[in-house]
C-alpha cells in the first residue's frame, strides 16, 4: 500500500475531489482526518470509508478560520497521533459576471475560500508536516494560467496558490515537500456554477473543447494527489502539474 501508516488531513473531503481522494487515500493504507465546514456531508463520507474497511474521523473546520483551523488540526493530532498528508480542496467558483457587475463583498468570498484557505492550512499544518516529513497538496485551476472572462478574481485567487506553493516549498524544505494541481474542468458539484445558465449542451461543449473530448473525473485529481502524497514524488517539491484533459493545449490546436 502506497500510504499505509500515514494519516492525511484532507480539507473538503465530504465532497468532489476532497471525497474522492479521501476514498483512494483510505485504499492505499491512509487514516483519514475529513475536515469539512458541511458536518453531514463530512459524516457521510466517513461512513463510506468505514464501510469500505478504512480508519476515519470527522473534524469541523471553517478553513478561513485560524483559530478554527487549528481546532481541527488539534482534533486530528489527538486522534491519529500525527499528520504525514493534508490536501486541502477547500474552494468556490465567483459569480460569472463581469467584473463591473460584482459586488465589493465577491473579492472577499472568493479570495478568501480559495486562497486564504490555502495559507491558512498549511500555516497549522506546517510544522506538523515537518516533523513526519510530510506532504502538502494544494489546488489551482486551469483558470489560474489562462483565466477567462467572468473567472478573472477566480483565476487570481487560484493563481495565488501557484505562487504560494513554491514559497511554501521553500518554507517547509529540507523536511516536507508543497506541490499543486492545476485541475481543468471537473465533473463536481462546483462546474455549474462557473458558468450561466448550465445545461447538458454546455457540458457538453465544455468537454468538446478538450484535447480529450472529456471532463476531468474527481477520481483523477485523486490520482494525481495520491503520486504527491505518496514516496514516489519524494523528490518533488514546488511544483504545479495540470490534470485537465488537456484543455489547456486545446486552445492553441489548429
Amino acid at each position: 500500500m502506497r500510504l499505509a501508516n500515514k494519516v492525511a488531513f484532507i480539507v473538503g473531503a465530504g465532497s468532489g475531489m476532497g471525497r474522492a481522494a479521501a476514498l483512494l487515500f483510505s485504499k492505499e493504507g491512509a487514516k483519514i482526518v475529513v475536515a469539512d465546514l458541511n458536518e453531514e456531508n463530512g459524516k457521510k463520507t466517513v461512513g463510506e470509508l468505514k464501510a469500505q474497511g478504512g480508519e476515519a474521523v470527522f473534524v469541523h473546520v471553517d478553513a478561513t478560520s485560524g483559530p478554527s483551523c487549528k481546532k481541527a488540526v488539534d482534533a486530528a493530532v489527538s486522534s491519529y497521533g500525527k499528520i504525514d498528508v493534508v490536501f486541502c480542496c477547500a474552494g468556490i467558483a465567483q459569480q460569472p459576471k463581469m467584473i463591473w457587475e460584482l459586488p465589493d463583498e465577491e473579492f472577499d468570498k472568493v479570495v478568501n475560500i480559495n486562497f486564504k484557505s490555502a495559507w491558512i492550512v498549511a500555516k497549522y499544518t506546517a510544522l506538523e508536516l515537518k516533523k513526519n516529513h510530510g506532504s502538502l497538496i494544494l489546488i489551482g485551476s486551469t483558470g489560474a494560467l489562462r483565466p477567462r472572462a467572468t473567472q478573472g478574481l477566480y483565476g487570481a485567487a487560484k493563481a495565488a496558490n501557484n505562487t504560494l506553493t513554491i514559497g511554501l516549498a521553500a518554507e517547509l524544505a529540507p523536511e516536507a515537500r508543497c506541490n499543486l494541481i492545476n485541475p481543468g474542468p471537473t465533473n463536481t458539484p462546483m462546474l455549474p456554477t462557473f458558468v450561466q445558465n448550465f445545461t447538458q449542451q454546455v457540458a457538453e461543449d465544455i468537454a468538446a473543447a478538450t484535447l480529450l473530448k472529456r471532463t476531468v473525473e474527481p477520481e483523477d485529481i485523486a490520482n494525481c494527489a495520491l503520486f504527491f502524497a505518496s514516496d514516489e514524488s519524494r523528490s518533488m517539491t514546488g511544483v504545479s502539474v495540470l490534470v485537465d484533459c488537456g484543455a489547456d493545449k486545446a486552445r492553441g490546436k489548429n
